[in-house]
């Protein structure tokens, strides 16, 4: 029998053809996104403009069809910019759509990590944690447990399903607490997962990951002081590790990610202040950051300022000119503020950007109509229509202006 080893530490061009419009090239999402994908066929009565429905087949599929499943994420990530979930979702997918790219991954193969594939998969990671750097790792126990059982397939054969699964468990009982810790994270067993994560933390005080791992974990829980205590602590670890750092590392949580953790969670906690604080923090520590100018503009906006939350999102889409979320945000609230030929532009960029993206037609259909462009704007809404799930709020207005506007 195999032993398990021990957890590493850790599109082209596309078209849009909807109601006879002009079909657009978009070559731009492979760069978000990696190669693209056919749309996969959903259940009967799912529609097909919804990111949700995609996530939802993709997590029904990622254990057994990964190929299927990761599809079904890249389709969601398409109509949802803003979905940290679907990029996650498709970078496990993408790991396990062969044992061979699992294995190298989850055990630590360097040189593999380095390579223009794994370097794309973990850009998927980086982009999910910019969106929400607290969002939940739900799928990563499928993730462990197919490198598993493709390593027992190899010395196991005559197991059934079940026994296989069993001695899995059974070799993960054994594993270090970070591991087991990590296992129960995953699997929504959140108290044992503290008590992993501190009695692992105990083992190893200079870890800034296992701070961050529990960190996440209490903010799951609601747990905000006790979570921002933990990132807190990991942000003094790694400016310790600084002078030391691994020039093998491919992928890792950096000072900023870590500040704009602390600046959602003081919003969680109802301290705007502290939170402005660490997202300026963050935005110090690295210029490039353009989360925490996002942050930084939703909390303005929060607040009612709006002239300082079009400055933080302007700074914003200047620094993520490959996103079509930042530019389609920029551009609402410029419409907001009634600065609707000054909208145009972003919100035309969001749309070249990611063209099954609904949400910036129907920003730009409102600019167009109050700059008196009636036939684009009419055009706009019907473009908006023909690409937003059926349970969006805005649909009944759009197509309400789709009417009001025939003929002018």
């Amino acid at each position: 029998m195999c032993r398990l080893p021990r957890r590493a530490d850790c599109a082209l061009a596309l078209t849009l053809v909807v109601a006879g419009f002009t079909s657009i090239p978009t070559p731009l999402a492979a760069q978000r996104l990696g190669p693209e994908q056919d749309r996969p066929k959903l259940e009967a009565g799912a529609d097909t403009n919804d990111a949700a429905a995609y996530l939802a087949h993709g997590a029904r599929e990622l254990e057994y069809a990964p190929d299927e499943a990761a599809a079904a994420f890249y389709w969601a990530a398409r109509l949802d910019p803003s979905s940290a979930d679907a990029l996650y979702g498709r970078r496990i997918a993408l790991l396990m759509r062969k044992p061979s790219t699992l294995k190298s991954y989850m055990s630590g193969n360097r040189k593999a990590r380095a390579s223009k594939e794994f370097k794309m998969i973990d850009s998927l990671q980086l982009r999910a944690l910019r969106l929400n750097p607290l969002f939940y790792r739900r799928f990563d126990r499928t993730m462990i447990m197919a490198y598993y059982r493709n390593l027992l397939r190899m010395d196991a054969g005559s197991m059934s399903p079940g026994e296989v699964d069993q001695y899995i468990m059974q070799e993960l009982d054994r594993r270090p607490a970070s591991t087991r810790a990590w296992l129960a994270y995953s699997n929504g067993r959140m108290d044992q997962a503290l008590i992993l994560y501190s009695d692992a933390i105990n083992r190893s005080k200079k870890s800034p990951l296992l701070r961050m791992d529990r960190a996440r974990v209490y903010a799951t829980q609601g747990q905000v002081a006790p979570a921002i205590d933990d990132f807190k602590a990991a942000l003094g670890l790694l400016q310790a590790q600084d002078d030391e750092e691994d020039e093998d590392v491919i992928f890792y949580d950096s000072k900023a990610l870590v500040e704009h953790s602390i600046g959602l969670l003081w919003q969680l906690k109802g301290n705007p202040d502290s939170a402005r604080a660490a997202y300026g923090r963050a935005t110090i520590e690295d210029l490039s950051y353009f989360p925490a100018h996002v942050a930084l503009g939703i909390l303005s906006l929060a607040q009612g300022d709006s002239a300082t939350a079009a400055v933080e999102l302007a700074l914003a889409a200047g620094l993520a000119t490959d996103d079509p979320y930042v530019h389609h945000l920029h551009g609402s609230v410029l419409v907001a503020m009634l600065q609707f030929a000054e909208a145009m532009e972003p919100l035309r960029k969001a749309i070249d950007l990611e063209p099954y993206f609904a949400a910036p037609h129907f920003s730009l259909a409102q600019a167009l109509e109050r700059s008196d462009d009636l036939a684009g704007a009419r055009a706009e809404y019907e473009r908006f229509v023909a690409l937003a799930s059926r349970r969006d709020a805005m649909r009944p207005t759009a197509m309400q202006r789709v009417a009001g506007l025939a003929g002018k």
